[in-house]
């Protein structure tokens, strides 16, 4: 992991070290924000124009017809390397091609379990130019069936990005409202990753830093859009991202699920929502682990925690209520039958389907 500002420049050394000076190499981006900004010509310059293949149609939540054009252009051109800058999205997208292009078949296949990944991919690069996703350090990628409503998740340890080039400057062209939710989206993944029951005393650590940093710097990151706050953001966002690789995200993201799938709530808001919700739920389960908590948010008990998360994402722009976000009561039920509760299983405290209508009521 290369982390700094303006290390981006290191990307021609680190093509060179993991795949050769002659490699081909296929480019994934997003449609505008790299081109507009000038980083996509001078990446392409400073490698080469004729090594590389450019892939710049990935949106947000990207679908499994768009991971199915990325995969066949890759294996069409041969490539031997995959590079993905940009959010998390293009990260997922950069990921999958990376090491479905050494194995047979569609996409799809491995999408719906018909195939299982087997062996390495080919080596690949994450440049990230948000703060939130962590997917520069993760194994997994998500894909979104808006179709048939329902998220994918792709997973295998072998998808863990070769190298991860994390450069602040490239945040700094994040508005106010993509970095708030891609940072609570980081800042969500600690407190759940610090709870569960698969915590152990690394991911403590990281975590416990990752709250300290953003309760620090995400509302400047936000409002001021500073680079030494982008860059405080980017580093917590891949350390998040190393603890939650061992520990799991899990009751907040499996709530934000739905939100996502039938109300197109953003990633890191439809997570954040039952972040303090969440955190009265689970506080008496992990008594002994909340002093440090309390320290690095900076507060002196659980009303004092809640409250202070509830500032930080009014702060930033974020909602705190569902009925902000166009949930009414009747989508309740929605959100209580499609949570993953697979993923609630991780909680030391028990929540079962009449506990959460309870919190989500409390939440209109």
């Amino acid at each position: 992991m290369i982390f700094g500002p303006g290390r981006l420049a290191n990307l021609p050394a680190v093509l060179e070290e993991v795949a050769g000076a002659q490699a081909k190499i296929f480019l994934v981006t997003g449609r505008r924000n790299l081109r507009e900004s000038g980083v996509l010509q001078q990446v392409v310059g400073s490698i080469g124009s004729p090594r590389v293949t450019l892939f710049d149609q990935v949106t947000p939540f990207p679908a499994p017809q768009l991971v199915s054009d990325a995969l066949e252009a890759c294996r069409q051109c041969s490539s031997q390397v995959v590079v993905a800058i940009g959010g998390g999205s293009v990260i997922d997208v950069g990921k999958i091609v990376s090491i479905l292009t050494t194995h047979e078949g569609a996409c799809q296949e491995y999408l719906t379990g018909e195939r299982r990944i087997s062996h390495q991919g080919v080596p690949f690069i994450a440049v990230p130019t948000t703060s939130g996703s962590s997917s520069e350090v993760t194994p997994g990628a998500a894909i979104w069936d808006w179709e048939t409503s329902r998220s994918i998740n792709l997973n295998h340890p072998e998808m863990f990005p070769n190298v991860a080039i994390v450069d602040p400057e490239l945040a700094m062209s994040m508005p106010k409202e993509l970095a708030a939710v891609t940072g609570m989206d980081a800042f969500t993944s600690a407190f759940e990753s610090y709870w569960s029951k698969e915590a152990e005393p690394v991911s403590d650590a990281l975590d416990l830093q990752v709250i300290q940093w953003f309760s620090n710097h995400l509302e400047n990151s936000c409002t001021n859009g500073d680079l030494a706050s982008r860059s405080w953001c980017s580093l917590a966002a891949t350390m998040s991202g190393v603890a939650y690789s061992n520990s799991h995200p899990n009751v907040c993201h499996a709530i934000g699920r739905p939100l996502t799938l039938f109300w197109e709530v953003a990633h890191g808001q439809a997570v954040g929502i039952t972040l303090p919700s969440m955190l009265r739920w689970t506080a008496p389960a992990i008594s002994h682990k909340l002093p440090a908590l309390w320290d690095a948010l900076g507060v002196n008990g659980l009303e004092e925690a809640t409250g202070r998360i509830v500032q930080i994402m009014d702060n930033c722009g974020l909602k705190t209520s569902l009925s902000s976000l166009g949930i009414n009561p009747d989508g309740i039920e929605t959100l209580v039958e499609h949570t993953r509760w697979d993923r609630v299983s991780a909680l030391p405290a028990p929540l079962g389907h009449d506990d959460l209508r309870m919190l989500l009521r409390d939440l209109l």
